[in-house]
């Protein structure tokens, strides 16, 4: 009698911790797609190209715009261009630093960054374009201090926050797009005698390599 009170007890907690929690909005993390029902897109993001003399400024903002596609639903990142559905191109057209203030002693002391991206979104299948934009710029502006790497490490942040205003716009762009065009789906592998077919998620044996067909008995 004393383990069936104390059962009860402990599942009257259990439900009361449950409702506590919902109440608060903590839910367990779900991917949105699933929930929806909605078709996962698999999309491929090779690094930007980089037009201008910033150094390393393609890898920033090709880290930002995955990031962007990463924390969105119904995306998947992949590299292999044969299963996917999208590929993004893109290329940082222009990068500058501007002026905004001076101090007392007519030295900058307030920088403004600005990027242009232009983008290109193809079919995988048959890389036939699907979304073009051009001219996708975003700015962030920074202070100046006496020190140099303090200044390095202010215009790095405010590289990272007008890239990730760009990302931002290109999700917004490649979203509209595949809620409103009928994507062509990858070709799957053929399927394996005995009707079983290899499963694209499942990672290949990097010791044994691909299977081998044999070839006659």
């Amino acid at each position: 009698m004393r383990l069936n009170v104390l059962a009860r007890r402990t599942l009257l907690v259990a439900v009361g911790l449950l409702l506590l929690i919902e109440g608060c909005g903590y839910l367990p993390a779900t991917p949105s797609a699933s929930r929806a029902g909605a078709p996962v897109q698999r999309i491929v993001i090779p690094v930007f190209l980089n037009d201008t003399f910033e150094p390393a400024l393609e890898g920033k903002l090709t880290r930002m715009v995955k990031q962007e596609f990463l924390t969105r639903p119904g995306y998947r990142i992949i590299q292999d261009p044969a299963r996917a559905h999208l590929i993004l191109e893109g290329k940082i057209t222009a990068f500058s630093l501007t002026p905004l203030s001076f101090n007392q002693s007519f030295q900058v002391a307030e920088y403004r960054v600005s990027i242009t991206t232009d983008v290109n979104v193809l079919q995988a299948q048959d890389r036939k374009l699907l979304w073009q934009q051009g001219g996708i710029q975003a700015t962030a502006e920074f202070l100046v201090s006496p020190d140099p790497g303090v200044s390095r490490s202010a215009q790095d942040l405010a590289i990272d926050e007008a890239a990730k205003r760009i990302a931002e716009e290109i999700w917004t762009g490649v979203s509209r797009l595949t809620s409103s065009e009928s994507l062509a789906k990858p070709e799957r592998p053929p399927r394996a005698e005995g009707g079983v077919g290899a499963s694209e998620d499942v990672p290949m044996d990097p010791l044994q390599g691909p299977p081998h067909k044999r070839e006659g008995p």
